[in-house]
């Protein structure tokens, strides 16, 4: 575990005790949370961005391999199916 002294002024000192109090949390643990917070904001930026130079780059997006495999699959789905012999329905 990581362990850190933190230089705060007295204002932002105060602030942090009573946003702390506020939420019955300690100094730390209020810290926490905002880094928590703070974390998974970046990693929400983080695919946003990942997701928008996908839009960017075409030939990821090139979805032709898929229409071969998926016209065979439908040829397939539209075949009569045959009943086994342990299917049938015994007379």
């Amino acid at each position: 575990m990581f362990s850190t002294t933190l230089r705060l002024d007295d204002d932002l000192a105060a602030f942090l005790h009573t946003a702390a109090a506020a939420q019955a949390l300690s100094a730390n643990g209020w810290l926490v949370a905002l880094l928590r917070r703070e974390q998974a904001l970046a990693a929400r930026r983080k695919l946003a961005a990942d997701w928008a130079a996908y839009g960017q780059d075409a030939e990821a997006q090139d979805m032709g391999y898929a229409f071969a495999a998926q016209a065979e699959v439908a040829a397939a789905a539209a075949e009569p199916r045959r009943r086994t012999y342990r299917a049938r329905k015994p007379k």
